[in-house]
């Protein structure tokens, strides 16, 4: 198990857990979308939803698609 995550880079660790993020939020919106709420369960889950969304999924994006970001022409300066 050490040489599999020895060979793997801290880049390929990066994106793949954007990925398994970006499609956990994915399917749990898919999930309040086919699944009925508990009336008195709405608030709770509407706060919890809103904190996976704010949190977890708007880091993903703001890492990969925010104004900080530099362009790949700068690295290399060209």
């Amino acid at each position: 198990m050490k040489d599999f995550f020895s060979k793997i880079s801290s880049t390929e660790i990066r994106n793949v857990l954007a990925i398994i993020t970006t499609l956990g939020c994915f399917i749990l919106l898919y999930l309040l979308i086919i699944k009925p709420i508990p009336v008195q369960n709405k608030d709770v889950l509407n706060v919890a939803v809103g904190f996976v969304f704010g949190g977890a999924l708007g880091g993903v994006m703001g890492f990969f698609f925010g104004s900080s970001k530099q362009d790949s022409k700068e690295v290399n300066g060209k």
